[in-house]
């Protein structure tokens, strides 16, 4: 067991000695009733002292030996505090008791209660644990999702803005020798740079489309879904059939925002790699569940041979899906195209 562990264990015990004071003098209240002395407060606080750090830190020490934290078997997590919290007790309050004159059969009685209310406040701190266990991984998700992001923006701005950006460079360096000896040529060139520029403007334009927070509450979920496929049609001169079947009110702003975002990365996906001019896009909403299917032309590829960094827009789709309790199926045929299904 490393040193930073124990020193935890200790703390952790310190605290839990205030647990063992309040313990304590309620069983003094129970014990002793009316005949209750400044002294007898003081020897209930220091035994409470006493009692709840060694009661705390021998539940630390024996649920790391016994690796009872790594199991998450709760019965057997309460079952062991219970024990070692009446083990713990009534070692330490036997010579108390001889001192207070009191019989071990109310040792006996306070011993099993304390380890009932150890097992209740035990089950309260896994509980807690488990709660900012989960709010942490939470935290950790949106942290690599706006990680994931910033590298997908990274890698969009090198592949398209940035290569444009550098190819406009070179032409305007040849803009200037071709003004000095070929003008005719030169106009040739400048309607080249223009359209380059307005690619480029496009591009970025997607790209911002994408970044902006959507309010599907404001903007209609329908609405958003038609303007990112226009974008798509006029910027790729794709073919994009679009249905819906169902009442698109029973889904909540979460699933919707999901679902865009999920038709967003498949849409980029298409063009980046699927080399296809058609694309069919159909969205479900049934009784019990929602399908999104997108089905492209293209050249399809052999899921079992994807490069992992390649993979990573896959990937963070199956996430988002995950994430509002849904699955992610891609199927894909070298020649036929594929077809990504969110079902939720």
């Amino acid at each position: 067991m490393c040193k930073g562990n124990f020193v935890t264990m200790l703390k952790t015990a310190k605290k839990s000695s205030l647990i063992g004071i309040g313990i304590s003098l309620t069983f003094m209240l129970v014990i002793n009733g009316p005949m209750i002395t400044p002294y007898l407060v003081i020897g209930f606080i220091i035994f409470g002292i006493i009692v709840g750090f060694f009661i705390s830190l021998a539940n630390n020490l024996i649920h790391r030996l016994l690796f009872l934290g790594e199991n998450n078997n709760l019965i057997l997590q309460l079952i062991i505090s219970y024990i070692i919290s009446f083990i713990v007790f009534y070692i330490i309050a036997l010579p108390f008791a001889y001192i207070g004159s009191f019989s071990k059969v109310t040792l006996l009685y306070a011993s099993l209660a304390t380890g009932l209310a150890s097992m209740m406040i035990s089950l309260f701190f896994m509980t807690l644990g488990e709660k900012e266990e989960r709010i942490k991984l939470e935290q950790d998700n949106k942290e690599l999702a706006i990680i994931e992001e910033r590298n997908r923006i990274a890698r969009e701005l090198h592949d398209s803005v940035s290569q444009n950006l550098f190819g406009i460079n070179l032409n305007l360096n040849t803009l200037n020798y071709l003004l000095e000896h070929n003008p005719e040529k030169s106009q040739e060139m400048i309607k080249h740079l223009q359209e380059m520029v307005q690619e480029v403007q496009t591009e970025m334009r997607l790209m911002i489309y994408g970044l902006k927070p959507l309010d599907l509450t404001e903007r209609e979920f329908l609405e958003a879904i038609e303007n990112l496929i226009s974008l798509f049609k006029r910027r790729y001169n794709l073919t994009i059939l679009f249905s819906v079947i169902g009442d698109t009110n029973f889904i909540n702003n979460k699933v919707q925002l999901t679902l865009y975002r999920v038709l967003q990365e498949s849409l980029n996906n298409i063009v980046k790699h699927a080399q296809a001019d058609k694309i069919e896009i159909s969205l479900e909403i049934k009784e019990d569940n929602i399908q999104l299917s997108i089905q492209d032309n293209g050249r399809g590829f052999n899921l079992q041979e994807v490069d992992k960094d390649k993979s990573f827009g896959l990937e963070g789709m199956k996430e988002r899906i995950k994430y509002i309790n849904g699955s992610l199926a891609i199927e894909s045929t070298i020649g036929e195209g594929t077809i990504i299904k969110a079902i939720i």
